[in-house]
């Protein structure tokens, strides 16, 4: 008996998610929120609803594949009826690309919903996933519903050919060994995690590593002190 084929996200679509842009509509204000930054402003609007916790979803275009705009719409108001007894306050959003050349998914966001309710909601609706909120910071998580595919010959050879010498040649020494993650973050992340002997003490690390697992801000020194009183040593010492 065959199994079940797996589904997967291509490190191409997960770029594309963290490079996205998610805005909250707050009345004649909006909130701009970017996957493994802070928002203060939405820190603080957490702090105003007295909840700990919030999710950005949308139900438009399953699984990245896009319908019409009528199906997306009556979609997207279903899992806002849905999510509407899991938590106290929604607020309208959309998610647009980087460069905002791509129409807008009408989202929303669910403050003070449970991770397992905001889970089921992305998982209903045939999400590849959402973002997810729950510390004082604002920091906002990128949460996939399923695993990083690996990268196709083809992917890796495209992405290969927009980087410079110096990267490759700490790609070949094995500087970061899995690459696919590598595929996912900005050139700045990767100069970062390609070149550990560079880093800067003085200056802050990215606020995720590259498969999206948060790092607490600080500088490096300050994350060093953190690591060595937790009695772990510092990555790719």
């Amino acid at each position: 008996m065959n199994e079940p084929d797996i589904r997967t996200i291509s490190p191409k679509l997960i770029k594309a998610y963290r490079e996205a842009v998610y805005v909250i509509q707050i009345g004649d204000r909006e909130i701009a929120l970017q996957v493994n930054k802070a928002s203060p402003q939405l820190a603080k609007l957490m702090k105003e609803w007295e909840v700990s916790t919030a999710a950005f979803l949308t139900a438009f275009n399953p699984f990245s594949q896009v319908l019409d705009p009528q199906e997306n719409e009556a979609r997207q108001k279903k899992m806002w009826a849905d999510a509407q007894p899991m938590c106290p306050k929604i607020f309208p959003g959309i998610g647009r690309d980087k460069n905002d050349q791509w129409p807008h998914e009408l989202s929303m966001l669910a403050l003070g919903i449970h991770q397992q309710d905001a889970q089921a909601l992305a998982d209903q609706y045939e999400q590849n996933a959402f973002l997810w909120i729950s510390n004082e910071q604002g920091f906002v998580s990128l949460k996939l519903r399923h695993p990083i595919a690996e990268a196709t010959d083809q992917e890796l050879q495209e992405w290969m050919l927009g980087l410079s010498q110096p990267h490759m040649l700490a790609l070949l020494r094995g500087a970061y060994p899995d690459v696919k993650w590598l595929m996912t973050i900005s050139e700045a992340e990767m100069e970062h995690w390609l070149f550990p002997q560079y880093w800067d003490l003085n200056q802050p690390w990215p606020l995720a590593t590259p498969d999206g697992t948060a790092i607490s801000a600080g500088t490096e020194m300050d994350r060093m002190f953190k690591l060595t009183a937790s009695g772990l040593e510092k990555l790719h010492s």
